[in-house]
């Protein structure tokens, strides 16, 4: 390959880069960029973690389990040093790698990253670590961004947890009447309030729900759940406000096998599509949710006859922060996070989720959760 394309490759590959939206999927796509860029079969890619003050392995490429654990201590090796390596050919292995650590300027090394292939495909030269230098070092910058990014939010969603827990606090003592007599105008006022507490701190939960699972630093307790008692559990939460919307809401679910997950996680995944379906449909509107049991995942469905999605806007449905322009959507309060978390905890757990919708006719929203095995 010339030099010339070898050079435009890397900057379509650092452009594509540039251009993805989340933090652990850009570590996917520098990974598999990385593997693609020096024809190397098999690598891992490090990254520091500030909770274990280590270097944790966040990407993988062709490797297999009892593989992972010696490739991912040299790669933690170079990222504490700083020094990139070449071994043209390990005599034991007979294979040649190149590990680099991912740094920005002036800055210590926050990971690492480790590609190899059979020596018998060809060793991997100087030139060819001076090649993967230029791209961890534009990789680098990306990836930093996002961590600086989500360090940010994470300062931030911490300094306002405190004062609108004190707000909140405190004007539930003055709705009570504790502090005092309290007019029917004032009490309004102070409903008014804590709803608006209630609005901000959803969104802060949501964010820092995002940025630590960007971080790796979401804390789950992952094993063998009651998927149908979720489900219950987040429909009783939400009897209250579909009785008052005059909504009917249908749970039809047959036996289900145990699945893996969070539980809290998985009541959250449910209440967010419930939520989303009960916003976006009229009153006396329905609502049902189904589920299908699969050889390896469940299947749940929340279906709902409401103002439905257009084509403009499916593509765009779980990104962070999109919120259509549709005039129903715009009547409802929302910061356009709940489907994008959604999204990234169902995906968290190995499922998937998707969607189909008609504009005026409503939307069949569903997710995968794995069967414990």
């Amino acid at each position: 390959m010339s030099d010339i394309h070898r050079l435009t490759e890397l900057r379509d590959v650092c452009r594509a880069l540039a251009a993805v939206p989340t933090f652990l999927e850009q570590l996917t796509q520098t990974m598999n960029s990385a593997i693609r860029l020096t024809g190397a079969e098999r690598g891992v890619l490090v990254v520091y973690n500030k909770a274990s003050n280590s270097f944790d392995l966040r990407a993988a490429s062709g490797v297999s389990a009892d593989q992972v654990g010696e490739l991912t201590t040299l790669a933690q090796s170079v990222a504490d040093s700083g020094q990139s390596l070449l071994l043209a050919d390990e005599t034991q292995t007979q294979r040649s790698s190149l590990v680099v650590a991912l740094q920005t300027r002036g800055q210590k090394p926050f990971g690492a990253l480790y590609v190899d292939k059979p020596s018998i495909s060809g060793l991997f030269t100087h030139a060819d670590l001076l090649f993967f230098e230029t791209f961890v070092a534009q990789a680098a910058v990306v990836l930093d961004a996002s961590i600086v990014k989500s360090d940010f939010v994470s300062i931030v969603t911490h300094e306002l947890r405190l004062p609108m827990t004190s707000i909140k606090g405190y004007t539930d003592l003055m709705r009570s009447g504790i502090v005092g007599p309290v007019n029917d105008q004032q009490k309004q006022f102070l409903t008014t309030i804590r709803a608006g507490v209630d609005r901000m701190n959803a969104l802060v939960s949501d964010l820092s729900d995002i940025s630590k699972i960007d971080t790796g630093r979401l804390k789950v307790d992952v094993k063998e759940v009651d998927a149908a008692a979720c489900a219950g559990e987040a429909v009783e939460a939400l009897k209250a406000q579909i009785n008052e919307k005059g909504q009917t809401l249908t749970v039809n679910l047959p036996p289900l096998p145990g699945v893996r997950a969070d539980k809290s996680r998985l009541i959250q995944i449910f209440t967010n599509l419930l939520v989303n379906a009960h916003k976006y449909t009229a009153s006396s509107g329905a609502i049902i949710l189904t589920a299908e049991v699969g050889s390896t995942h469940v299947r749940f469905t929340v279906n709902d006859n409401g103002v439905g999605v257009s084509l403009d806007d499916q593509a765009k449905v779980f990104n962070q922060f999109f919120r259509s322009e549709h005039q129903v959507v715009r009547e409802q309060t929302g910061w356009g996070l709940a489907l994008h978390l959604t999204r990234r905890l169902v995906e968290y757990f190995g499922g998937q989720i998707g969607f189909e919708s008609e504009l005026g006719k409503g939307s069949k929203f569903w997710f995968t959760v794995p069967v414990s095995q």
